[in-house]
């Protein structure tokens, strides 16, 4: 019964590197989405109007940063 044991745990382990593997992968394409949204938004913008806190306020929200994080945030 032990033998059996053993194999059964290798393929949990292995399942579980797969898991954090894709999950990470997954969280590395909403940060670089994030971030290069939050790029196109000031880049090239000598100063802060009205527009680009529009701009961000609706990238944070649309991002699922949150509201009251946003608002914070751009205060």
């Amino acid at each position: 019964m032990a033998l059996f044991g053993l194999f059964g745990k290798k393929k949990e382990a292995t399942q579980e590197v797969v898991a954090k593997a894709d999950l990470d992968k997954g969280l590395e394409r909403s940060r670089e989405g994030l971030f290069g949204k939050l790029s196109r938004a000031i880049a090239g913008k000598a100063s802060v109007d009205a527009e680009v806190l529009d701009d961000l306020e609706e990238i944070l929200v649309s991002s699922d940063v949150g509201v009251d994080t946003t608002l914070s945030s751009l205060m």
